[in-house]
């Protein structure tokens, strides 16, 4: 698995928040709640495009904040129950992987390539971010995680 690096500007993200444990049922139970209600929210910025946000890993409880959420041009009424968060510019290593590795890709990132790599994990969210490829019903479809990262 390959590192690319991208510079991504600040971007608008709106969806649902929920503090989980990772790779927990939990997070695949808060898409099947997000999916139906994408069309509540205004200004989206990338039609067909969604994110699953992480963020405040806290490694003693073991949980961290997850967010299933769209980009948008700019925040409007947010739907009952959503909340908008601005992901600040960063630097991201990105890792695409299919959905059935997704676990796996994690492991490997901060395992194996992050130790070895050179850059240390940047202060900032890290993401998946699907495309407008991507299906959820097939565990083959492909997904790009971004770490935001600097030189060690």
């Amino acid at each position: 698995m390959q590192a690319q690096f991208v510079t991504k500007p600040a971007f608008t993200i709106v969806g649902i928040l929920k503090h989980v444990k990772p790779m927990s049922p939990e997070i695949p139970a808060l898409w099947d709640q997000f999916a139906p209600r994408i069309d509540e929210i205004e200004q989206i910025a990338e039609p067909h495009v969604s994110y699953g946000m992480m963020d405040h890993l806290d490694m003693v409880q073991g949980n961290l904040d997850y967010m299933a959420a769209v980009s948008v041009d700019r925040v409007g009424e947010l739907p009952e129950g959503m909340t908008s968060l601005v992901v600040p510019a960063n630097t991201y290593a990105v890792f695409n992987t299919p959905l059935s590795a997704i676990g796996d890709a994690f492991s490997y990132v901060y395992n194996t390539w992050m130790p070895s790599s050179g850059y240390q994990h940047a202060a900032g969210p890290y993401f998946e971010r699907y495309g407008e490829t991507f299906n959820p019903a097939d565990p083959a479809s492909t997904l790009a995680i971004y770490i935001p990262v600097q030189k060690v």
